[in-house]
């Protein structure tokens, strides 16, 4: 007899319906060789034990040099330098560079003591034991940092996530050979149909190619699912019913697709019922394609039945089932989300003159609108294919895009969805922490690590919910407020105090060189580690050079260049740490937390403040209040206990800046 659908259901309430028959969770813990890692669900965080890249390295062949020893270098005005040896790609270095001396290198090997820089061999002309420059070089042109990539300590994947190149490529680079995976579901996958035929064979009036078996595959595939083709069932009842029993032994889950929907000849659902309780627990959902779909749970199994239009089986897939099968990989449900999506420029985007260009961006939503914020990369960064949402395609003959104008962004992951919360600015553990683990943000919120000033200047124009800063005004003794008004925040941005955090020179252990203060760095045996412009530290470093300027009656920038290595920077902490750790450096300014992770040594030079820069019309949402009122609660200084060098300010939590100040 024909079914009609009496009761459609919405595909936002399928999985609670399901949920309702059926425990959906994980079916176990395995772990894998990271070769048969591609596709498996993380079954728990995981920590980079190791920086990529794992020390400073020369992005291209040439010479290692100090920037200051080729300032002025030109095509008729050349800088000639000694080359005093050479460092080959796998070789530990066994010369320092001066600023009147070079060093030969290859692209990948490691930066030698007291350079700064790379000139490209393009750029130069040898001679003997000297060489020619041509062109002058900026400070960490043509290197890539020491951690630059992944940094040592940082949270790296997170659990849930599903493995792709990316992340296999990443996993790698901090020498991990093994990970932790949920069990893959086994997905039984008949066709229905007397007219499919396997792709292949001829093609007779009225036959049709099995298109569903290939396409439920890669769907399965993508959710970290195995799909076990158990090929095409003809329709005749008996057969289905006793191919789906044997499969019930075989497979975590079946899957079917045609013979849905209510026709007489349409016998799945029919079958679906008789194979035991509670049987079909959803016929027909509301939308389109897609509508004549079956779910029903049998043996403590899913057994679903898909329509068999390709168009619709595909959808009701996308729709409906990625959640459950989701939930059973120990995915989210969030792997629906269209490949590309539109967004309008958050800045101004050069091309490539001659070259197509594919540059990474995070996506931001704001007022009804996605953003797309451009992330800017060496070109052997692995890391950005985690972070990033996607990426935007300008052609060949594509200049320029202008802030505001509309771009195609293409996903990375078909599971992107905007993020929940967005946090640029300075590095900090505690933050991250924050928001990663207390607030329960593992998949849904982006930490892009910029800088005080850049954290500052994304809140304030709507790019971030939350900026962290650290910026010292020498001025008034004050931490970020007055960098408020400076940077055109005023009235856009509240400020929450953060906590306090212990900054010093980090030396390695036993402190061999006899550093005992920032004026230690003004000694010519004495090789210093920078951190970039506009963080907070070196703020603060400034400000205490220019003291020492004072008192020995000399100008800051003679200071800064008789500092060796005060052009060498490090993006963040850790990456100070690990120069120093691996000798490419004698000291740095980092905070105490970094030594230790380090093994290092610390000498304690101030007590800074971090504070939170909250975007104006963020400070409402659920999420931040409750960031804050974690800050404020006892369950704050349990978290800071972690973190060696950290501790609650006496106005934690409090608003100390506000649009109405």
């Amino acid at each position: 007899m024909r079914r009609i659908f009496h009761r459609l259901v919405s595909p936002s309430d399928v999985l609670e319906i399901v949920e309702e028959y059926l425990e959906l969770r994980p079916l176990g813990i395995e772990v894998v060789d990271l070769r048969n890692a591609l596709g498996r669900v993380l079954a728990e965080d995981v920590v980079a034990g190791w920086d990529a890249p794992p020390y400073d390295r020369s992005e291209v062949d040439g010479y290692a040099v100090s920037s200051l020893g080729v300032e002025g270098a030109e095509e008729d005005k050349p800088v000639k330098l000694e080359v005093i040896g050479s460092v080959r790609i796998g070789e530990v270095p066994k010369v320092e560079v001066r600023e009147d001396t070079a060093v030969e290198i290859d692209t990948g090997a490691v930066i030698p003591r007291g350079a700064d820089s790379v000139v490209m061999v393009e750029h130069t002309k040898r001679d003997n034991g000297e060489v020619l420059v041509f062109r002058a070089s900026a400070p960490g042109e043509n290197i890539a940092r020491v951690g630059s990539d992944i940094l040592k300590g940082e949270l790296l994947l997170r659990e849930g996530t599903l493995l792709g190149v990316g992340e296999i490529a990443s996993l790698a680079a901090v020498g991990i050979k093994s990970v932790k995976v949920f069990k893959k579901p086994k997905v039984a996958v008949f066709s229905i149909g007397n007219e499919i035929v396997e792709p292949g064979k001829p093609l007779e009036l009225p036959k049709i190619f099995n298109v569903n078996m290939y396409s439920i595959a890669a769907l399965l595939r993508e959710l970290g699912a195995e799909s076990i083709p158990m090929g095409i069932l003809p329709d005749d009842s008996d057969v289905i019913r006793d191919s789906i029993l044997k499969a019930l032994s075989q497979a975590d889950v079946i899957i079917t697709s045609g013979g849905t929907s209510a026709g007489i000849g349409d016998l799945t659902y029919r079958v679906f019922d008789e194979l035991g309780k509670p049987g079909v627990v959803i016929h027909g959902l509301k939308q389109k394609p897609g509508k004549p779909t079956v779910i029903a749970v049998v043996k403590n199994k899913l057994v679903i039945g898909l329509p068999g239009f390709p168009l619709s089986c595909i959808m009701a897939f996308r729709n409906a089932i990625a959640p459950l099968i989701a939930r059973l990989a120990g995915l989210s449900e969030a792997h629906l989300k269209p490949w590309s999506v539109r967004a309008v420029a958050a800045q101004r985007i050069n091309g490539l003159r001659g070259k197509e260009l594919l540059l990474p961006v995070v996506l931001v939503s704001r007022e009804r609108r996605l953003l797309a914020y451009p992330v800017k990369v060496k070109s052997g960064s692995v890391y950005v294919l985690t972070y990033a949402d996607g990426f935007i395609r300008l052609p060949e003959e594509r200049h320029v895009v202008e802030e505001g104008e509309e771009v195609h962004v293409e996903l990375f992951s078909r599971s992107w969805r905007p993020s929940e919360l967005i946090v640029i600015g300075s590095h900090d553990y505690v933050l991250e922490y924050l928001i990663m683990k207390a607030l329960g943000l593992k998949g849904s919120a982006k930490i892009v690590p910029a800088g005080s000033t850049q954290g500052i200047l994304a809140t304030a124009s709507g790019l971030a919910d939350i900026g962290g800063s650290h910026l010292y005004d020498p001025g008034s003794g004050e931490y970020n407020v007055p960098f408020i008004e400076r940077l055109g925040a005023r009235n856009k941005v509240y400020v929450i105090r953060g906590w306090r955090r212990e900054i010093g020179l980090v030396i390695k252990k036993g402190n061999p060189k006899g550093i005992r203060s920032l004026k230690d760095l003004l000694r010519d045996d004495i090789v210093f580690v920078n951190r970039n412009t506009g963080s907070g530290t070196r703020t603060y470093l400034d400000h205490q050079l220019k003291a020492i300027a004072n008192e020995f009656g000399k100008d800051f920038n003679e200071v800064k260049r008789m500092i060796r290595g005060y052009f060498n920077e490090a993006k963040t902490h850790t990456g100070v740490a690990a120069s120093v750790a691996q000798g490419r450096a004698d000291t740095g300014v980092a905070v105490r937390y970094a030594a230790k992770l380090y093994g290092l040594d610390f000498i304690k030079l101030t007590e800074e403040i971090y504070d939170l820069i909250i975007y104006r019309e963020s400070i409402s949402s659920p999420l931040i209040k409750e960031l804050i009122s974690l800050l404020r609660s006892p369950k704050f200084d349990e978290v800071l206990k972690n973190y060696e060098g950290y501790r609650r300010d006496a106005n934690t939590g409090a608003i100390i800046y506000s649009p109405s100040t």
